[in-house]
């Protein structure tokens, strides 16, 4: 079996400069979007039991969509790709990183949906500019955010603070000392090198972040429906369309 060395703090200095780099571009306020989701998942990784029931809920779900599928398409789903039922395993950490790509993913989606920010092809369209405070601020809580991705892998990867109900995490991980993390697979071994020597998201801390999390809510909520109706860090540019099939603005609101 090949072995592969993976230096992880390497990798969560790329991953927090690359998400600081990103929100210095979309603002402050998508950024509270993602940081909020992320809390939300930090608190479901500190209540094991809360996240077991909120599995069972979207099992029950999944279970029901399963009931409505014509029996060809079940059948051709058991025969091609051996899925008899759709289920999910709450103590698996593949699950839980599938549900945080998901989560980002979603984030991003929002984000666009409530302040969006792309030109279409009309006449005239409303865009918001990142102002440099905004830029500033979305920084720092990009950088927040990567910080909790990248540490929140680790936990799915660990797997000791998920719901019980298997004998080990699904990854196949197995910690080797505070600083190396081994994880099998088919023909490769991955060892993650150079780890802190503590967790990231131990007790206090992690409920630290739940509890910002939803003061980013609050600021969320207030900030979009107050005043000009778009955030603080934000200008909103009315942009009309030449003839030529260029865009120009020519109103900006502060």
């Amino acid at each position: 079996m090949n072995n592969v060395e993976i230096n992880w703090t390497v990798i969560s200095y790329f991953v927090i400069g690359l998400f600081a780099l990103s929100g210095f571009f979309r603002g402050w306020w998508k950024e509270a979007i993602t940081a909020f989701l992320l809390g939300v998942l930090v608190f479901l990784l500190k209540m094991p039991e809360v996240a077991q029931q909120v599995i069972d809920g979207l099992n029950r779900i999944l279970q029901m969509v399963w009931g409505w599928l014509p029996a060809s398409v079940k059948e051709s789903l058991a025969v091609y790709l051996g899925i008899t039922s759709f289920q999910v395993d709450a103590s698996s950490g593949q699950t839980w990183l599938v549900i945080l790509l998901l989560v980002l993913g979603f984030s991003i989606v929002l984000g666009r949906l409530l302040l969006p920010n792309q030109i279409r092809n009309i006449r005239s369209y409303s865009t918001y500019v990142v102002t440099p405070l905004g830029s500033f601020l979305g920084g720092l809580l990009g950088g927040l955010n990567g910080f909790l991705i990248i540490n929140l892998v680790r936990e799915y990867l660990n797997g000791s603070n998920l719901p019980t109900g298997s004998q080990g995490p699904a990854t196949e991980v197995a910690v080797a000392g505070g600083q190396t993390v081994g994880v099998a697979s088919s023909g490769v071994g991955f060892a993650l090198t150079d780890l802190p020597g503590f967790t990231n998201l131990p007790g206090y801390a992690g409920w630290i972040i739940v509890g910002f999390g939803l003061l980013l809510l609050i600021l969320i909520v207030r900030s979009r429906v107050a005043g000009a109706g778009f955030p603080v860090g934000y200008r909103k540019a009315e942009l009309k369309r030449k003839e030529q099939g260029v865009f120009v603005p020519v109103v900006v609101k502060k």
